[in-house]
Parts: C-alpha cells; structure tokens; sequence
C-alpha cells in the first residue's frame, strides 16, 4: 500500500496544482483587465473583467488549496492526511469522471488497513 498512497499524494498533487495555476493565471488576467481599463479611463468592461477573473481565480486557488496539502500529507505520510484524504476522496466523487475515478482510488487506498498501519506510524 505504500506505493498506492505514493501514487494517490502525487495525483492529488498534480491534479490540484493544475487548479491553483489556473487560479493565478486567472487573477493576473484580472488584474491586467484592470490595469488596461484605467489606461482607457475605468471602462466598465474592465472593471467587470478583473472582478470577474479575480473572483473565479481566488475560487480556483481554495478549490486547489486542499488537494495541495493533501498530497503534501499523504507524501510525506502525515496522520492527519488520512482523514482529510477520505473527506476529499467523497467530495471528489460528484467530480465526473476524472474526479470520480479519483475519489474511488482514494477511498480504496485510505479505507485499507495497511494504509492505516502506514500513517499511524
């Protein structure tokens, strides 16, 4: 199981990085929305944009915030990922159909007792 929990931290890594990128892509896209609407004297299209992109990117960033520290955990074999990787793991399932294959692997991987025996050391 030590290999599957390896595997289980690092997609979790992988996949969550991709929405915390997309997250600060999407807030400099704001921002830069913003700085060209003041050139253009606060028109309220890019005023519209940057708040808009900034609210999309900060959601992106706190979607991806816990898988990040999930992965962490589950790498580096933290007690506490267990729990939080089951609580990720079921709210993954209603993500089809990446997030469904993903949260079945993860409740497989942190539901077995050799998993438990794992990261209780």
């Amino acid at each position: 199981m030590e290999l599957h929990v390896k595997i289980l931290g690092w997609l979790y890594v992988l996949l969550n990085a991709v929405f915390a990128i997309l997250g600060v892509i999407t807030i400099l896209g704001g921002l830069a929305a913003d700085v060209g609407s003041s050139v253009q004297h606060h028109s309220a299209g890019g005023l519209l944009a940057s708040g808009i992109g900034s609210v999309i990117g900060i959601f992106l960033l706190i979607v991806g915030l816990p898988g990040l520290i999930l992965g962490y955990g589950l790498l580096t074999r933290r007690r506490w990922s267990r729990i939080l990787g089951i609580v990720l793991s079921i709210l993954e399932l209603f993500n089809f159909p990446l997030g469904t294959i993903l949260g079945i692997y993860g409740l497989y991987v942190l539901l077995n007792q050799e998993t438990v025996a794992l990261l209780n050391n």
